[in-house]
């Protein structure tokens, strides 16, 4: 049985399908569809809303993640987008292989992150989920606090950087007409205010760095681990030995976007690593997710498919270099110059050859004029003469 045909078993027409949409903060938008019709590898899909949310989109080339089955027995397959047509109706093709749901979480890729473990005080699974989900919703709350404190902040420095004319007519237009006096103590005001909000504003900017320190500014310190990762644990060398079974705390910073997950891991292996180094003690932790939000889980799993992206177009470039072939850009500029090396080739290789016939010419020319006879060309060379004498 070949892909195509379970592309048809996995995916029939008249199914109703998960479709998991990217978004621009790595997360996922999910919407249902319905299967219309399967050809070989292309699936004409039906969304079930007319309009996505405002930070969902679909374009052309965009990688979609298609699941159906049942929560205990789900399998999923990706596919890009190949053209849209009326009324959300989308035409994909199905690329790589039909995969179980669960299998998702053991794709891992060997990549480097910026990762803070803690060994924590508290074993017991309920208590640690409790923790777990406050300190989320409290990582939230202060997320989104510092995207309202930014958003607070431009708006007053544009009305700090206003010049006194333009302060006073946003004065004047907000009071309304009044006396001279009174104008000019509003302008007096308008301008001391304007330098209160500009003194505040770089006391805001100055406070994560003697107070309180902010989220993402605390990692630039971090050293990346060297890690093996994937949707459902991470292995990386510590310094302590932890003994399985334990539950660890990890902080994991998932790049582009930037964004903090907070993670519950048991350890399942601790096993000494010699070769490490010698210095001090060395140690391959594996560790498996317990409590992880599935939006953090789709930013890592996102992560991986990048980095997997990244590295298939390095060995593709690494190949095309092997080759000796230009890459994209420097084809152009390769046939815009001119190629004196292979003009030399040629022109060594005409010469060769016209001298080799040169010589076999000139052999056959020799041969012609004074290569020695042999008996039968002499006596009949001999019986003519002897033929011609008796008519002299």
């Amino acid at each position: 049985m070949n892909d195509f045909d379970n592309y048809a078993n996995y995916f029939p027409a008249g199914m109703k399908v998960n479709v998991g949409i990217p978004l621009a903060n790595a997360g996922v938008f999910r919407d249902w569809a319905i299967i219309l019709e399967i050809d070989e590898d292309f699936v004409s899909l039906q969304l079930s809303r007319d309009q996505l949310p405002l930070n969902a989109s679909l374009h052309v080339g965009q990688i979609l993640d298609l699941r159906g089955g049942r929560d205990d027995s789900g399998y999923s397959c990706r596919a890009i987008i190949v053209a849209e047509g009326p009324a959300r109706e989308i035409l994909l093709r199905l690329i790589g292989e039909i995969v179980s749901d669960e299998l998702r979480e053991f794709y891992r890729i060997d990549a480097f992150l910026p990762i803070k473990y803690y060994l924590s005080s508290e074993q017991n699974v309920d208590i640690l989920k409790q923790e777990w989900v406050e300190r989320r919703e409290q990582r939230l709350a202060v997320d989104v606090e510092l995207k309202n404190k930014r958003w607070d902040s431009s708006l007053l420095l544009g009305r700090a950087e206003l010049p006194p004319e333009r302060r006073l007519e946003q004065a004047e237009d907000n009071a309304g007409e009044g006396e001279e006096g009174e104008e000019g103590e509003e302008e007096h005001d308008e301008e001391y205010e304007g330098e209160e909000e500009r003194d505040g504003l770089e006391e805001e900017r100055e406070e994560p760095e003697g107070g309180e320190e902010a989220p993402a500014d605390s990692w630039d310190t971090i050293i990346p681990l060297a890690a093996n990762i994937s949707g459902g644990g991470v292995r990386i060398i510590t310094h302590q030995q932890f003994e399985s079974g334990v539950y660890v705390l990890l902080e994991i910073l998932v790049p582009m976007p930037r964004r903090i997950v907070d993670i519950v891991a048991r350890v399942i292996t601790a096993n000494r690593n010699f070769a490490a180094g010698n210095d001090r003690e060395y140690f391959n932790t594996g560790l498996q997710f317990v409590f992880i939000d599935e939006r953090d889980r789709d930013a890592i799993i996102s992560h991986i498919s990048n980095v997997q992206l990244k590295r298939i177009r390095q060995l593709r470039e690494q190949f095309i270099f092997r080759d000796g072939r230009p890459v994209e850009g420097e084809e152009q500029e390769e046939a815009s110059r001119f190629n004196w090396g292979r003009f030399g080739r040629r022109l060594v290789y005409a010469l060769i050859f016209l001298l080799v016939t040169m010589l076999i010419a000139d052999y056959f020319r020799h041969y012609a004029k004074g290569h020695p006879k042999n008996e039968i060309e002499e006596i009949f060379e001999g019986g003519i003469r002897k033929y011609l004498e008796k008519f002299k």
